[in-house]
């Protein structure tokens, strides 16, 4: 993959897209692509090109792309604010699910970085090669650490729709909050760790919902309600909440853990529980096809 170091290099000025007080630098990039591609990635919009094609198809892909994303960013700017990576440096006491971590980072002897979770720390250690990002080391082992947790969340909350599970993972993505997968597979985003449990208890029940119901219908967001009745309001504060994700830990370190109950989940899930044979019925097994979810939509 060659990169472009400006986009004047093709002939044209390609302005950055501002909105909220951001401001997204534009880099062109050349990959062994047979179309274009364009997404927001840490702070920039990358445009990637097909590298042996002619210098007329490429000029004609950024035009498309670059004007493509910057109508999509008009149009919806809060879907775009939360595509920074979660950032974590050492020292730094972290709160996912309001359990407090200290981030300890050590150069070692070994060749390979590892990160681990135990005894109220994530332990970094930095090899001598190979991949030395504090918070890429971070993230991935803060969702191997809590894949079992947000497993045992969704199959609480799913025994109230008594839905055939696959498997259920924690993903580190930067666009979407979760996924349902046709055979069922459910992954749930890192960042809910680190926001209000609202926002979680809603991913969560938005994917169980589209195991009945593989579309974004009516009668998908009927049994999104009978669980989340406030939905709409929470899908509008999960716009702001997202972008403005705060790891780390505000209150006292030696104050007792605010974790997350699974016997409140259970509570919750009784409370919302359909109640009449006509709320059962919506929630009736549908026909499936594969949907990414959109949030924001």
């Amino acid at each position: 993959m060659l990169g472009i170091s400006s986009p004047s290099e093709y002939g044209k000025r390609l302005e950055p897209i501002e909105f909220y007080g951001k401001r997204l630098e534009v880099e062109i990039v050349e990959a062994g692509l047979k179309n274009g591609y364009a997404a927001i990635k840490n702070g920039r919009v990358i445009i990637k090109v097909p590298q042996h094609c002619s210098r007329k198809r490429k000029l004609k892909i950024i035009d498309e792309l670059y004007g493509k994303i910057s109508n999509a960013v008009r149009k919806k700017p809060y879907s775009f604010l939360g595509n920074a990576e979660l950032e974590f440096r050492d020292g730094e006491i972290i709160a996912p699910l309001s359990e407090r971590l200290r981030i300890s980072v050590h150069e070692a002897g070994t060749l390979h970085s590892h990160a681990a979770v135990g005894s109220g720390e994530v332990y970094v250690k930095l090899g001598r090669t190979g991949k030395r990002d504090v918070s890429d080391l971070v993230s991935r082992a803060l969702a191997r650490h809590y894949a079992g947790y947000v497993g045992s969340y969704v199959k609480e909350w799913n025994r109230r729709f008594g839905s055939e599970l696959g498997k259920i993972s924690v993903s580190r993505g930067l666009t979407i909050w979760g996924s349902c997968s046709p055979k069922n597979n459910i992954s749930i985003n890192l960042r809910l760790l680190f926001l209000d449990r609202k926002f979680l208890d809603y991913v969560v029940v938005h994917e169980l919902a589209h195991i009945k119901v593989r579309s974004h219908s009516k009668r998908f967001w009927k049994i999104v309600s009978i669980y989340v009745p406030e939905y709409k309001s929470i899908r509008k504060e999960l716009k702001i909440a997202g972008a403005r994700i705060d790891t780390e830990f505000k209150g006292s370190f030696g104050s007792e853990s605010a974790a997350i109950d699974m016997m409140d989940i259970k509570k919750s899930a009784e409370k919302t529980a359909p109640k009449t044979e006509e709320e059962k019925d919506e929630i009736a097994p549908a026909s499936g096809q594969r949907n990414m979810l959109d949030y924001f939509s």
